[in-house]
């Protein structure tokens, strides 16, 4: 089956959203590579001052999404991200990172908001391997092999088969594109909060400063929120 008439719906769905911002989000990309190179000095690690705080975080995430860390604790992080988009994978080995040493005290979200067309078949594959709870997996292998344009049904396919999924079973449910509808939605939902880009980084409803997006700052900033929790605050 020819992966592009199978997506033409959705695809034609979301094109006015991926166009309409598209400007936005290519300045937030160029400038975020240098952000995530910068070493970061502890006392001036900062939540953005011109995205609002989201109260109520808590509706971003549901049950089905994948997660690390540990479930029930008081601190949700949340990545949003596109699978090709360069600065995401530079701060992906950072973000491995935080989690390793916040899993006991933080919960972590790995959400695609994609900004290009050629992303949303990507973003598909994230949620198809997760059915086999393989979503992170395909999200590292995604990054590995990224390339401009993206990646083909082939591509995707031979990393279901490295990962350890049903290549065959895995290629029927994406040329579905059963959770294309949700992830135009949720792409609207994340942008309506202010994001135009990514990587986007937030930590109990505040997002994280570009310039603070450095596994010191991101760690201190989780640390101050867990002590806020701890704290009844």
């Amino acid at each position: 089956m020819n992966l592009k008439v199978s997506f033409l719906p959705i695809l034609l769905f979301g094109l006015f959203l991926l166009m309409s911002d598209n400007n936005a989000s290519t300045s937030t990309l160029q400038s975020a590579s240098s952000e995530t190179s910068k070493v970061a000095d502890p006392d001036e690690c900062s939540f953005a001052a011109d995205i609002p705080v989201v109260e109520d975080f808590l509706r971003l995430v549901t049950f089905s999404d994948p997660y690390q860390g540990t479930f029930d604790s008081g601190v949700t992080v949340i990545e949003y991200f596109d699978p090709n988009c360069p600065h995401c994978k530079t701060l992906h080995p950072i973000m491995k990172d935080v989690i390793a040493a916040n899993s006991k005290n933080a919960r972590f979200f790995m959400i695609p908001f994609v900004l290009w067309q050629y992303s949303l078949p990507q973003a598909e594959a994230l949620f198809v391997a997760g059915q086999d709870g393989k979503y992170f997996e395909m999200l590292d292998a995604q990054y590995q092999v990224q390339q401009p344009g993206g990646l083909s049904l082939d591509q995707l396919v031979a990393i279901s088969k490295d990962i350890g999924l049903d290549p065959v079973k895995f290629r029927t449910r994406l040329e579905k594109g059963l959770n294309q509808r949700m992830i135009m939605a949720r792409r609207e939902e994340i942008r309506e909060l202010g994001v135009q880009g990514t990587p986007a980084v937030m930590i109990n409803g505040k997002f994280v400063d570009g310039g603070s997006k450095s596994l010191t700052c991101i760690n201190q900033l989780i640390k101050e929120e867990v002590a806020l929790v701890q704290k009844g605050k």
